[in-house]
């Protein structure tokens, strides 16, 4: 039986995969490629839900949505979006939705492929991992939403 946290990933395959393998800790991770799949994911509710903004067509906000409006996955359960990693959206986009994920209660904010070349493919991928302890843990996030974490 496992202890590692379960994490819900609401995403395409190639990005689930880019955050699978950018993790450098142990985790349960959970794919789900649909909303239906997502929310059929919620049944058990995971430490935490990742969300790309690709999801299945766009379908992020929904899912954000159903978090928020779900009192108990509200408060058991963080969220944030993140963006593809071979995608970069130009600067106004990536902004809005950067407030969307914000107004919709998502915890944080990340992408990937910018982290990656800010920083590097191994200083993204310990940023990722703290980050996703730290949301774990409960503790409010200490990256994600200011102009330099994005």
């Amino acid at each position: 039986m496992s202890t590692a946290p379960r994490i819900l990933v609401a995403e395409e395959p190639a990005a689930f995969a880019a955050f699978r393998d950018a993790l450098t800790s142990s985790y349960v991770l959970v794919h789900a490629a649909t909303l239906d799949e997502a929310l059929a994911a919620l049944s058990d509710p995971p430490a935490l839900v990742v969300c790309g903004c690709h999801f299945d067509e766009g379908r992020m906000y929904d899912l954000l949505r159903h978090l928020r409006s779900n009192p108990q996955l509200r408060a058991t359960c963080p969220s944030w979006g993140a963006l593809h990693p071979d995608r970069l959206l130009d600067g106004a986009l990536y902004e809005s939705v950067k407030i969307a994920v914000r107004a919709l209660g998502g915890n944080a904010f990340v992408d990937l492929l910018r982290w990656q070349k800010r920083w590097g493919g191994a200083e993204a991928a310990h940023r990722l991992t703290h980050l996703v302890e730290t949301l774990i843990k409960g503790s409010p996030a200490d990256t994600g939403w200011t102009g330099d974490s994005g």
